[in-house]
C-alpha cells in the first residue's frame, strides 16, 4: 500500500517536473533576466546611496566614483565572461580592499565611502555568484 503510493506520488513530481520543468535551474532567458533585475536594482541602489555626499569636496567624490566604479565593473564582468573564478577572486579582493580601508582609516588613503555602499555592493556582488552558480537548462521547446 505505502510502496503503491510513493510510487505514485512519484510519477506525479515527475509528471509536473516535465510540464513546468526543474525549479532549481535556470534557462538562459530567466537567467538573463534575472541578471538585468538585478543590474537595475543595484544600480538604482547605488545611486541613492551616492545621494547624500553634497558636502564632500570634488576630488574626494572623484576618488569615491573611481573606486566604486572599479567595484561595479568587476561584479559586472563576473557575469559576462568566461573567467569566472578569477574575476571573482579579483571582484572578491577588491570589495575587501575597500572594506579594509574603510574599516581600518589607512593612511594615505582617504576614501570616505557613504555608510550603505560597501554593503549594497557586497551584496549586489554575492548574489551575482550565486547567480552564476547556478545550474542551466536549455529552452524548452515552443509548444
Amino acid at each position: 500500500m505505502v510502496g503503491a503510493l510513493v510510487k505514485r506520488v512519484a510519477e506525479q513530481v515527475q509528471l509536473i517536473k516535465g510540464n513546468i520543468g526543474d525549479p532549481n535551474k535556470l534557462t538562459q532567458r530567466e537567467y538573463e533576466a534575472s541578471l538585468n533585475a538585478l543590474n537595475i536594482f543595484f544600480g538604482a541602489i547605488i545611486g541613492v546611496s551616492l545621494g547624500n555626499i553634497e558636502a564632500m569636496s570634488v576630488e574626494d567624490y572623484v576618488v569615491l566614483l573611481l573606486a566604486t566604479a572599479t567595484i561595479v565593473s568587476t561584479i559586472l564582468i563576473v557575469s559576462y565572461s568566461h573567467r569566472r573564478i578569477w574575476n571573482m577572486m579579483m571582484m572578491f579582493s577588491l570589495l575587501g580592499l575597500a572594506w579594509y580601508v574603510d574599516i581600518y582609516k589607512v593612511k594615505g588613503i582617504d576614501i570616505d565611502f557613504p555608510e550603505k555602499l560597501l554593503p549594497t555592493l557586497s551584496v549586489w556582488a554575492g548574489l551575482a555568484v550565486l547567480l552564476e552558480f547556478t545550474e542551466k537548462t536549455p529552452e524548452p521547446d515552443a509548444e
